[in-house]
């Protein structure tokens, strides 16, 4: 037996649910689907409930807690019923407990023995062409991997969905941006095989197209429908590509730890080592040895669901960087940490200060435009040289607004929205944000457990598994 195939063994032993873990949960699961039919009849509310998802399709990983209920209406209902009606049924299923959550419509996502149920209201289709919302498509998704799924198939997706979580790439929600469950169930059908998909992977070239039913006659005219960095095309609704959420940073990720793997097969890909967080004295001998400059923003975090959070975290993360950079400042590298409570945006300098002096280029001699430039800065208070003529152009040295980062950012947080910080966001600096610069991050470091272990990440930049590999 290789290398490849004695690590694969042991890490399918460890992933497959025991047949007491299967009973235990679809059992469950047929108890809660029951009580769903008995309360819509109760209500004379016309629906299906059905297990979906990776429990009814068996390719879930051992130790898993979520369990996905759909509730399947008729066509005969509205949008805006089967969100209501959905909600009523899945609170009286649960006896009032759960929580709200949103998507196109809202669904409940509640704690039942153990085990984390979301009740998810669709509508009944046959085809993709009578979609209403996207998880109609959910039931098709569940019926087509069934369909092409055997034991051995299962086996192969449970340790493809394994490598994923082990190095980082699993999720297709915004935060993570990488490999949803179906589309790691998609891959190993197209395949064949864990170790398959991995030497496809590595050899994907850019905009890699897959097409398991051949919907498109020609990969380019997939490449025209979907612009992203993967292509695969779902094979029961060819308007809509699988990958769509995958990120190049996660699919580039992915690659990298398939080709590591093949070379150099080793359980760690799967079960990382948990990271043990920089020490305070640690942490400061590193940003000694680095000779940046570290910023943390501090505020508290908006209650929003999880993709709507992260989209605005992201666009104010940007919006936060372009501020400082059009101040002068050069960012090396930047980050987000969210909590249920707090969020930190993460920002490495080259130097939190900048020298006063700007050089500012303006238009060449005899042009047009010479006059104006001279008259704007001739006797201009903040001129600290010049105009004068080099070479092919005037150039003045103008004296800067601000000559520290800390400065810059505590008044333009002053005006969250007028600098393109997110909605909700700008609303939450508003109330209030702490800033935290060099030395001072080290007492907030020292706070935070769950904090000091994503720092430690972001700051030692590099994956576990290489760090693994390397140890070995």
């Amino acid at each position: 037996m290789s290398r490849l195939d004695d690590v694969c063994r042991q890490v399918l032993a460890k992933v497959t649910p025991t047949r007491e873990e299967r009973d235990r949960v679809l059992r469950l699961a047929g108890e809660v689907i029951a009580r769903v039919s008995e309360e819509a009849g109760k209500l004379g509310v016309k629906v299906k409930p059905m297990l979906v998802g990776s429990m009814a399709k068996d390719t879930w990983i051992s130790g898993d807690q979520d369990v996905d209920v759909f509730m399947v209406f008729p066509q005969t209902y509205s949008f805006e019923e089967i969100g209501k009606l959905g909600l009523e049924i899945a609170r009286r299923v649960t006896g009032g407990r759960g929580e709200e959550q949103y998507a196109e419509h809202p669904y409940l996502r509640a704690e039942v023995d153990g085990y984390m149920f979301d009740f998810v209201p669709c509508f009944e289709i046959e085809e993709a062409a009578q979609l209403r919302s996207s998880v109609d498509r959910t039931p098709l998704h569940t019926r087509y991997v069934l369909s092409r799924m055997d034991e051995r198939l299962r086996g192969e997706t449970r340790l493809l969905k394994a490598f994923m979580k082990g190095v980082g790439v699993y999720g297709a929600e915004l935060k993570t941006g990488g490999f949803s469950g179906y589309l790691c169930e998609l891959l190993t059908i197209k395949y064949g095989s864990f170790e398959s998909v991995l030497t496809a992977a590595v050899s994907w070239g850019s905009q890699e197209v897959i097409d398991i039913e051949r919907h498109y006659d020609d990969p380019e005219k997939a490449r025209r429908m979907f612009n992203s960095p993967l292509i695969v095309v779902d094979p029961v609704d060819p308007r809509r590509n699988v990958a769509a959420a995958v990120t190049l940073q996660r699919l580039s990720e992915f690659r990298a730890a398939a080709m590591f793997f093949l070379e150099e097969p080793s359980e760690s890909f799967f079960f990382p080592p948990k990271l043990s967080p920089l020490t305070v004295d640690e942490l400061a001998a590193k940003m000694r040895e680095r000779g940046t400059s570290m910023i943390f923003i501090e505020f508290g975090t908006p209650k929003l669901p999880p993709d709507n959070l992260w989209g605005q975290l992201t666009r104010s993360l940007q919006s936060i960087q372009k501020t400082l950079e059009g101040g002068g400042f050069r960012v090396i590298s930047r980050d987000v940490w969210s909590s249920g409570e707090k969020t930190v945006f993460i920002f490495e300098l080259e130097s939190r200060r900048i020298p006063a002096a700007k050089r500012h280029l303006g238009p060449p001699p005899a042009s047009p435009h010479q006059r104006r430039f001279i008259e704007k800065h001739l006797n201009a208070p903040s001129t600290l040289s010049g105009p004068r003529v080099e070479g092919d152009r005037w150039v003045v040295e103008v004296k800067r607004k601000y000559t520290e980062a800390d400065t810059l950012l505590r008044d333009a947080l002053k005006n969250p929205s007028g600098i393109g910080l997110g909605s909700y966001v700008a609303e939450k600096v508003s109330e209030g944000f702490s800033l935290y610069v060099d030395e001072e991050i080290l007492s907030y470091y020292s706070r935070n457990r769950e904090f000091q272990e994503h720092f430690t990440l972001t700051i030692t930049g590099k994956p576990r598994w290489l760090t693994q590999r390397k140890e070995e």
